[in-house]
């Protein structure tokens, strides 16, 4: 009786594993998006080093930064094809953790075309940004990237509305205005406002272009801007002169 109950309580306690475990990894990504300092992505730039060593690594590609949105933007590099095309996430980045990091997240590829996709954690858990915050972070990645004097144009995918958060979209209308006249007075710097593309007939953001969370994009949502820097690549007379986008 007594063998029986024990293993009883083993097997209770090896099924309660996996909940566990997934609770300890939910606790441990939501401790460092909380954590303000960039520093908490030293370990995801340590596997990105330790990757680029085993990779090649193209000559001016175009290279998209940003956080958890740029992880999930898989098929863009096939979309993009020939041009070379590096996508480099980093956890679920701000605008100041991606010029933190720059150098070696950025200047270290030397871009022909830099891509930079702000994310959830510039509006929300990590940084809960007015537009003159965000207006003064971005300008602050810009102008490092400016200095390095590799990239021949920045496109900023402007933030998007979220069905989760309604009460953002005043906010993230005021940022994207704020953009566009911070690239105009910066020059060689293109804003792509999704928003227009990612709506339903309402006017409201299209559930079908957003993941079951209401803040990540799906799919479908993804073609859409992939279609939109599609087509901003193919208007740049300078850009066409380097790899051509089929």
């Amino acid at each position: 009786m007594y063998e029986w109950k024990a293993l009883r309580i083993l097997a209770g306690l090896l099924l309660c594993l996996p909940v566990v475990h997934l609770t300890y990894v939910v606790s441990e990504d939501l401790n460092r998006y909380l954590d303000p300092s960039p520093e908490v992505w030293e370990a995801e730039m340590r596997d990105l080093i330790r990757d680029d060593m085993e990779a090649s690594i193209p000559s001016d590609p175009l290279l998209v930064v940003g956080g958890h949105r740029v992880r999930l933007w898989r098929d863009l590099p096939a979309r993009l094809q020939p041009r070379p095309t590096l996508l480099r996430p980093l956890g679920d980045a701000t605008l100041e953790d991606i010029s933190h990091h720059y150098q070696r997240l950025v200047g270290f590829y030397r871009p022909a075309i830099l891509v930079v996709f702000p994310g959830y954690a510039d509006l929300h858990l990590r940084d809960e940004k007015s537009p003159e915050e965000f207006e003064k972070a971005l300008t602050g990645l810009l102008k490092l990237d400016e200095s390095y004097g590799s990239t021949s144009w920045r496109y900023v995918i402007a933030p998007v509305h979220m069905p989760l958060h309604p009460e953002d979209q005043g906010r993230i209308s005021e940022i994207a205005r704020r953009t566009e006249a911070l690239a105009a007075r910066l020059g060689n710097t293109t804003i792509i406002d999704p928003n227009p593309t990612l709506r339903g007939l309402d006017g409201e953001p299209n559930p079908a272009f957003f993941s079951i969370d209401g803040i990540n994009l799906s799919a479908e949502g993804y073609a859409r801007i992939s279609m939109l820097l599609e087509e901003h690549l193919r208007q740049q007379p300078v850009l066409l002169a380097q790899t051509p986008v089929l």
